[in-house]
């Protein structure tokens, strides 16, 4: 499994989460953490979708 770097999606996911929360201060940890669990999830998921093999 290669390692990926997502710190610039990551980033961006995390600003948009602040903004739509309405910038609230010192929660910056909080909104990067959702936003890479969410960017993780994402790659997760389409690796399922690339690896999964449909018995016919």
């Amino acid at each position: 499994m290669a390692i990926r770097d997502h710190d610039e999606a990551v980033r961006e996911r995390a600003y948009y989460l602040w903004e739509k929360a309405g910038r609230p201060f010192g929660r910056e940890h909080e909104f990067w953490a959702q936003a890479s669990r969410e960017i993780e999830g994402e790659e997760a998921a389409a690796e399922g979708e690339r690896d999964r093999i449909v018995a016919r």
